[in-house]
């Protein structure tokens, strides 16, 4: 006996419960935020018709699944029709009038408009002959069959729109107990609370976006200023270059960058390491000229019988015969136009190593100093010259990549060198 009680408590429990959730429609709510988009489909993949503002208030048919609620198309909304399907009736009214195809009952398709843009993709009625419109405008717009004369018109009955419910209130209090027992609803007397929530998160959001655009502003313009710093020192002496304080700058700025920043920082870092081995490869060079020129002032001091080395210090080139142990036959002529007079004098050396891209000979002075690369031109045999003294007639250019001169020998001439 009271097991059939307890039953039938139950039964009646659930059904005054059922009874509170089910809902009447249509009902009348609310807006309850500012400039709410309403779509012509329950999603947000749908585009915008318009948009309600708050204190508005709307008809709502339905509520779909995602928290969509169907609702009448609000103030300001339009729809458009093929002008060609409408019989115009007076000034702002007109009539369908559409003839059967294939024994098949006469329609008119109604597209749904947007009061932002003329998109008309998704439509929503379809109107039969006799059917009224009352014609808001005339445009042509551009479907897939190409440009049509369409009436802009006030949506016909039974065409809807759709917003989120969280932005309604319903205005009937027992309406608003019922949603409150929904499970799937917000309650009506939390949903300003919840507006405000969801809108400081969107806040927070947005300066997190903010404040990382920010961020990598000032790491570009600091990759930037590296740039620059590189760039101007490039254009000096291999001597003067500081390329460890560019490669820590790199690497300090790597510490803080993304993928993207950091990829960017690696292919300069990879374009550093090429370059230090070039300084490498120069400094080399100017190591082995200096003592090559050491051991050159020592022979020419004994030779003089100079003992006092620092009337060496200065160097001026003097035509005339070299001396017989010094002599060597000039290279070919060439036809390439060369300069009248010497492009420079001193001692051909060899670079140590065969570092790509970089010449293989350099003219120094006595005491070891760097004064240009040598490059030969074609047929012209400057290894002949290997440690001699010797005139250099060619064309003379400055290299910014080697930081240095670089003369395009086309002849060599035997000169004597004064101390």
């Amino acid at each position: 006996m009271w097991r059939l009680f307890l039953v039938t408590f139950l039964c009646i429990g659930s059904l005054q419960s059922a009874e509170a959730i089910e809902q009447k429609f249509p009902y009348q709510a609310t807006v309850i935020a500012e400039k709410v988009e309403v779509r012509c489909g329950p999603g947000a993949n749908f585009y915008v018709t318009g948009h309600v503002q708050q204190k508005e208030t709307v008809t709502v048919h339905r509520h779909d699944h995602g928290g969509w609620f169907m609702i009448a198309p609000p103030k300001g909304s339009l729809s458009w029709i093929d002008a060609e399907l409408v019989k115009r009736t007076g000034g702002d009214t007109g009539v369908v009038q559409v003839a059967p195809q294939n024994g098949r009952p006469a329609r008119a398709i109604v597209r749904i408009g947007s009061e932002l843009s003329k998109e008309h993709s998704y439509y929503g009625r379809e109107l039969s002959n006799g059917d009224e419109v009352t014609i808001l405008g005339e445009e042509t717009l551009t479907t897939q069959r190409g440009p049509v004369r369409m009436l802009k018109i006030v949506p016909p009955a039974q065409e809807f729109r759709w917003m989120k419910g969280e932005f309604l209130v319903p205005l009937d209090k027992q309406i608003q107990q019922q949603i409150a027992h929904d499970p799937y609803q917000v309650p009506t007397e939390n949903r300003s609370t919840f507006l405000k929530q969801k809108k400081e998160i969107e806040t927070a959001k947005k300066k997190e976006v903010d404040q990382a655009v920010a961020r990598r502003k000032v790491l570009y313009d600091e990759l930037d200023r590296i740039d620059r710093v590189y760039a101007s020192m490039m254009q000096k002496e291999p001597a003067q270059w500081d390329l460890e304080s560019i490669k820590e700058q790199y690497q300090l700025l790597a510490k803080g960058a993304d993928s993207t920043i950091g990829a960017l920082i690696q292919k300069r870092m990879d374009v550093l390491k090429r370059r230090r081995e070039i300084l490498s490869h120069y400094q080399e060079f100017v190591r082995v000229s200096a003592a090559s020129a050491r051991r050159d002032k020592e022979l020419v001091a004994q030779q003089l019988g100079f003992q006092n080395e620092s009337t060496l210090n200065q160097t001026f080139v003097q035509g005339g015969p070299a001396p017989e142990q010094m002599a060597s036959q000039p290279g070919p002529p060439t036809d390439e136009p060369v300069s009248p007079r010497l492009n420079g004098a001193g001692i051909i050396r060899p670079l140590p190593g065969n570092y790509p891209g970089t010449p293989r000979f350099a003219l120094v002075a006595p005491d070891g100093r760097m004064l240009a690369y040598l490059e030969a031109a074609e047929g012209v045999r400057i290894d002949q010259w290997l440690g001699k003294p010797a005139g250099i007639i060619g064309s003379r250019g400055h290299h910014a990549q080697l930081g240095a001169d670089v003369i395009r020998v086309q002849r060599v001439v035997p000169v004597q060198l004064v101390r």
